[in-house]
């Protein structure tokens, strides 16, 4: 069973993705950057759902920090914000993906199960 890690500061969001995947996936969640380090570190997800503005630590730099430690874990990026500079920037910095809040939730299950398939080399 592939691991997913949610991480997203507002706790609506980390319910609704937790309720979601947890059928198909063993599911870990964080809300804040720390948490999901310490989680990385110890779990190694196979994909991780990462909101773009966390408190304290930056989307974009916990996306760094990630692809730092294991590169063959799977991240996209979730944003309220339809800034297209900043999703172009978290491509850049290894994103597989991002997503525009709120959800379609069987296109994310869809983007979540493709980016399984086709993991980051």
């Amino acid at each position: 069973m592939a691991r997913l890690l949610i991480v997203d500061d507002d706790q609506r969001i980390v319910q609704l993705l937790s309720d979601w995947f947890k059928h198909a996936y063993a599911v870990d969640i964080a809300v804040n950057g720390g948490e999901a380090l310490a989680i990385v570190r110890r779990q190694r997800p196979d994909l991780a759902l990462l909101d773009i503005m966390l408190p304290g630590m930056r989307g974009i730099h916990l996306l760094k920090e990630i692809r730092r430690i294991d590169p063959t874990i799977a991240v996209i990026m979730m944003t309220g914000n339809d800034n297209v500079g900043l999703a172009d920037e978290t491509l850049r910095n290894g994103a597989a993906s991002y997503v525009l809040k709120p959800f379609n939730m069987p296109d994310l299950d869809r983007l979540v199960a493709d980016t399984l398939a086709n993991p980051p080399a």
